[in-house]
């Protein structure tokens, strides 16, 4: 008699752990997902400075997100049903943004609330097809003189800042400033962060435009520690300066924060690479 053959059932149940497990689908094409919602890719800056906190901004929906310090970000979309219509349809631009760098932007293709991949710039994982490169156009160095002091100095400390155009003149405003004085100082702890605003000239609601070319232009002002408190610490001095080299999309700036160009600490939310200048105040 023959003997009877048995179904392997094992088979059937190791195919059904693998096709519910998978996260691609294993006849090809796209992955297969919940919904596509992120977008992810690497951003540098082009001389190598530090590629963290470069900002990232996606028209229509007004997404925002910064780099990590490898350059790698992810940008996400909101779910659909926070969505107009419960999914909106169209092609975006998501820029990438260093103040005293040229802009750079790539293209999205949203479809029913999702990103579409391998469609505009995105590859079909979702990611920027290339890494984009920043190119660097002004540079800026601070020096304070002397840089350490105690508080019970009475004489003048210096501040001297240096712009320098790389690529092409640039124009630089420099708000609350009089005549070729650096306007507001920025004073940050770098223990605390905590920030304290110095004024070259008190109430000052003058701004100096300047156009910066390629041989080093400098500003300069003076302060003695009786004018601002100033508590013991080590701080990281930055002028404030806005820079007016490339026009940018309306929304940009305003994503940031409300105000990030007035004199105040929302100033310092505008990503910039830059010497800042040190000063220690030891008790």
């Amino acid at each position: 008699m023959k003997k009877e053959e048995k179904f392997p059932w094992f088979l059937l149940a190791a195919n059904l752990i693998y096709f519910c497990g998978c996260t691609s689908n294993p006849f090809g094409g796209d992955k297969i997902s919940a919904g596509k919602l992120t977008m992810s890719g690497t951003v540098r800056l082009a001389d190598q400075a530090d590629a963290k906190d470069i900002w990232i901004w996606m028209n229509g929906f007004n997404l925002s997100t910064v780099t990590k310090a490898n350059g790698e970000f992810t940008l996400s979309l909101p779910p659909k049903s926070a969505q107009s219509g419960g999914g909106i349809s169209g092609i975006y631009t998501v820029y990438f943004y260093m103040a005293n760098y040229l802009l750079d932007s790539a293209q999205v293709v949203v479809q029913n609330g999702e990103f579409v991949y391998a469609r505009g710039d995105l590859t079909r994982d979702g990611r920027l097809a290339a890494t984009k490169s920043l190119r660097r156009f002004l540079e800026m160095s601070t020096v304070v003189s002397p840089a350490t002091v105690r508080q019970n100095f009475i004489f003048r400390i210096g501040i001297a800042t240096t712009l320098r155009a790389l690529i092409d003149s640039c124009t630089v405003i420099f708000p609350g400033s009089i005549g070729d004085l650096l306007g507001a100082i920025f004073f940050r702890n770098t223990a605390t962060g905590e920030v304290i605003v110095f004024q070259s000239v008190p109430g000052a609601v003058t701004r100096d435009i300047e156009l910066i070319g390629r041989m080093p232009t400098d500003r300069v002002t003076a302060f003695t520690l009786g004018q601002f408190v100033l508590p013991p610490g080590q701080y990281e001095v930055i002028p404030q300066i806005l820079v007016r080299h490339q026009t940018l999309p309306p929304g940009l700036i305003e994503s940031m924060g409300s105000n990030v160009e007035a004199t105040g600490s929302s100033y310092l939310k505008i990503p910039f690479r830059r010497t800042n200048g040190k000063f220690e105040l030891m008790p």
